[in-house]
């Protein structure tokens, strides 16, 4: 996980065009607002006012060419079927907290964020600020580095909308060496949120990340990325259940080949910090997660920084290292129940090892059980079919992951 990424923007500009819905226009000069009701999909960016809804046209392809904001107490739907382009840069879409998103997209007809070229790190990617609490301050909420968006709060059951069958490809635009964006990143998203059938495929930073709060996601689908599959932090305590995430071998020689299959942390600066929700503590269950052994970061879960969680029915292939767990509150947690439960571990080198907080290695071999005809996302190491159609995506396995 890189620093959060949400910094560059300020300096957009906030002119939004939308189907015949008024929006507010505005930039960080000048507070002032106006209405427009034209429609130039061709230059969709600005701030989608409180009080409005939006609703996109699926007929029309969407080309997204700065940041657009939906505003607390605003709406914007988007239909099922509807394409958005997205030019290159800093270019993305953002929830504020109090903002809702409807993107109902169909297995026959999903909703498909794209770049204008295809290639890891294009545009940035899609945000959803949530009432639901991060650890990071005692109130339970944080602040953005973008536009001082708050974030977080004390309402686990928070609904920001709905996001299912969500195609978003060629994310995670880096606008320096530490600060990138991911695929989709959840800031304190409440477990009144749908997030089903999304997939991130070939983003530059992590796929799918968690920032604190309670969401629960289910069929999830990640490949070539170039960092984390998926990464979670800030006390999320919600689940994530089938889970398909893959390295792809056309990146195997890059600078960031893909890294873990899993990266959990409590928090980076406390991991026994007791606000908001406190501890990370997801059930993830159904899950394949395949690598290749390029890079430093092969490891198919590392959970660390205070991290607990619950894991069942997990397939890692083709990592160096299988599990790699750290610090005394993450330890603790896994040494005193049976949390992990029925691993398969395909071709992994070195199956697990564990450090505490002191740096001292620690023996973590009887903390997991393992079963050889455990079937993760649904068919092993193969592309589930819950995965395949609506993703784009017809077939993977091993030999996709790695020459």
């Amino acid at each position: 996980m890189k620093k959060t990424f949400l910094n560059a923007a300020l300096f957009l500009s906030m002119v939004t065009t939308v189907s015949t819905t008024a929006i507010s226009c505005s930039n960080s000069d000048d507070d002032s607002s106006q209405t427009v009701s034209s429609l130039d999909p061709s230059n969709f960016k600005g701030n989608i006012a409180a009080g409005t809804v939006v609703t996109l046209d699926a007929s029309k392809v969407y080309t997204i060419t700065g940041r657009v904001l939906v505003e607390n107490g605003a709406t914007l739907i988007i239909p099922e079927g509807t394409r958005i382009t997205v030019a290159e840069g800093a270019n993305y879409l953002i929830v504020d907290k109090g903002g809702k998103i409807f993107m109902n997209g169909t297995a026959a007809k999903p909703i498909v964020f794209e770049g204008t070229a295809h290639k890891q790190g294009h545009w940035g990617g899609i945000v959803i600020l949530g009432n639901a609490p991060t650890n990071r301050t005692a109130a339970g909420t944080s602040t953005s580095e973008l536009g001082d968006l708050t974030y977080g709060g004390t309402n686990t059951s928070d609904n920001s909308g709905v996001m299912k069958y969500v195609v978003i490809k060629d994310s995670g635009f880096k606008y320096n060496p530490e600060k990138e964006f991911n695929g989709l990143s959840l800031f304190g998203v409440g477990s009144g949120t749908t997030v089903s059938y999304v997939a991130v495929i070939d983003g530059a930073d992590d796929g799918i990340e968690f920032f604190g709060g309670n969401v629960n996601a289910d069929h999830l689908l990640v490949l070539g990325v170039g960092d984390d599959s998926i990464d979670w932090t800030e006390g999320w305590q919600g689940s994530a259940n089938y889970i398909y995430a893959a390295r792809k071998k056309q990146y195997q020689t890059a600078a960031e080949p893909g890294n873990r299959g899993v990266e959990a942390d409590t928090q980076d600066t406390n991991p026994n910090t007791t606000f908001g929700n406190g501890v990370s503590n997801p059930n993830i269950t159904n899950a394949t997660f395949l690598g290749n052994t390029s890079g430093s970061e092969s490891q198919g879960m590392k959970v660390r920084a205070g991290s607990n969680g619950k894991f069942d029915n997990i397939v890692l292939a083709n990592f160096a290292t299988g599990l790699d767990f750290e610090t005394d509150r993450t330890l603790s947690w896994f040494q005193g129940g049976s949390y992990i439960k029925n691993l398969n571990f395909v071709n992994v080198t070195t199956k697990s090892k564990a450090k505490n907080t002191a740096g001292t290695a620690v023996d973590i071999s009887s903390i997991f059980s393992e079963n050889a005809n455990a079937n993760g996302a649904g068919s092993g190491t193969a592309l589930p079919d819950w995965a395949k159609s609506w993703s784009g995506v017809s077939s993977f396995d091993t030999t996709d992951a790695m020459n």
